[in-house]
């Protein structure tokens, strides 16, 4: 019996440790390739946001993001500087997760467009966030425009949280482009 139970307990540690070693071999093989995938969807996003924009050559990295805002705006996770304006990158918590959006603002402060990155809403409700019917209502915005559910944004219907979400994220970008000191 002894025998029996240490045999099936050898067994599936030995099963263990080989699944253990082929998913970290799969993730070392794919990190990479990952990596690269999820930065062409936001290269993509970027210029879908701010569509002045032709090639992803136009845009570059602000890396001294820390330095050029005068305080840490929630959120906002990268920005990516061009001739024709700026796109800033956003985070808030949806119903089913983060909600990633890339907002693009000219150089007049007003919203161009803004694309969605990555979410996990529900399909069919949250997920409409998708639909350009509900982006397009951004566009020509500015810090400091009364931004109201139901009175300026029409909401997602059956998507109370995402829309509240998004309206975060738009609120963050447009906080965050005016704090970096033109």
């Amino acid at each position: 019996m002894i025998e029996r139970i240490l045999r099936l307990g050898l067994t599936l540690l030995i099963v263990s440790i080989v699944a253990a070693v082929g998913l970290g071999l799969t993730y070392a093989v794919t990190k990479e390739r990952i990596a690269k995938q999820k930065e062409a969807e936001e290269v993509k996003a970027c210029i879908d946001a701010l569509p002045e924009v032709k090639s992803p050559s136009e845009l570059k990295e602000d890396k001294d993001l820390e330095k050029r805002m005068k305080k840490k705006v929630e959120g906002v996770m990268k920005v990516y500087t061009s001739k024709k304006g700026e796109v800033i990158l956003v985070k808030a918590r949806g119903y089913g997760g983060p909600i990633n959006l890339a907002v693009g603002i000219g150089k007049d402060g007003k919203i161009q467009g803004v694309a969605v990155i990555s979410h996990n809403e529900t399909p069919g409700l949250g997920a409409n966030l998708e639909k350009e019917e509900f982006l397009s209502q951004f566009k020509g915005k500015k810090n400091g425009d009364p931004l109201e559910i139901g009175k300026d944004v029409k909401p997602i219907t059956g998507a109370t949280v995402t829309t509240k979400a998004v309206l975060t994220d738009i609120k963050e970008a447009l906080k965050a482009y005016s704090l970096f000191g033109r």
